[in-house]
């Protein structure tokens, strides 16, 4: 479990197999929270969205930035959500 979050946060493979990743813990963080799945994925989304920060500062195109900046936002908002979800527990 621990490998597969460090993968995801470090951005390793592809856009799609950590896609599939990620929905598979958002499932396993559901049915058993008791393993606390939840401050990994909070880690994924923070460090996901400090990857596109980089990508939104090197981008020149404003419609570029703007889906970034949108894309930046939802993972920020994911992971205020499970920061709000462990802090509650």
């Amino acid at each position: 479990m621990s490998k597969l979050l460090d993968d995801l946060k470090s951005g390793a493979g592809d856009k799609d197999r950590r896609r599939q990743v990620e929905e598979w813990m958002r499932t396993l963080a559901e049915k058993y929270p008791e393993f606390k799945i939840e401050t990994g994925l909070r880690d994924y989304y923070l460090a996901e969205a400090e990857r596109l920060r980089a990508d939104f500062d090197k981008a020149s195109d404003l419609t570029e930035k703007l889906a970034l900046g949108r894309s930046i936002e939802s993972f920020l908002d994911r992971a205020s959500e499970y920061d709000r979800r462990i802090r509650e527990r």
